[in-house]
């Protein structure tokens, strides 16, 4: 996989988070939450860097359909998308991930502008969320999982503050008072620059 690529959730991928119908693994479920339409497999890698097998995990949610990919590279095509068949197609027609030509694309998806941020959300709060689930998965681990969904689903600056106390209690656990106070003032500067 690319280091460029996007990892987008699908419709099906969205609905497995929240109904857990198809029991996957601790670790794709992990993964998949931490998937967010805006950070590359690269920046993936490096905060799950305890999981060797990384590129393993998005093959299996990609082949599930709970993913598919953009790319950054605009060496190619950028309408391209990198797509699984839907899981509930017949067992001829659900192959291998198929690269979709922009052509083939659906006139929404050849409209969308890959790999730009919901102008809704501000790159401050893209930033201070990804900043605070990287550190918490490094220094603290799968303690705080259920913690870290909360994140992701933070909206606004305010949301995201408001998590700012669970944040430092959880990081406590780990890291000196110190080593805390620096990791939570690095996320209100991220929240207050942007």
């Amino acid at each position: 996989m690319l280091e460029s690529s996007i990892p987008v959730k699908t419709e099906a991928g969205r609905l497995e988070i929240d109904e857990r119908k198809l029991k996957i693994g601790a670790r794709q479920r992990m993964v998949l939450i931490s998937i967010n339409g805006e950070r590359t497999v690269g920046s993936i890698r490096k905060q799950f860097v305890a999981i060797n097998d990384i590129d393993s995990l998005l093959g299996e949610l990609l082949a599930s359909g709970l993913i598919e990919f953009t790319s950054t590279d605009h060496s190619h095509d950028p309408a391209e998308v990198i797509t699984a068949p839907p899981p509930d197609l017949p067992s001829s027609a659900n192959s291998e991930a198929r690269l979709v030509a922009p052509a083939e694309a659906s006139p929404v998806a050849s409209e969308a502008t890959p790999a730009v941020a919901s102008p809704t959300v501000s790159d401050g709060l893209v930033q201070a969320r990804e900043y605070m689930s990287q550190t918490l998965s490094a220094k603290v681990g799968l303690r705080a999982f259920l913690f870290s969904q909360k994140i992701e689903k933070s909206n606004s600056h305010e949301a995201l503050r408001g998590h700012l106390p669970e944040f430092r209690r959880l990081l406590r656990k780990s890291l000196d008072a110190g080593r805390v106070a620096e990791f939570s003032a690095h996320v209100e500067d991220l929240l207050a620059n942007h």
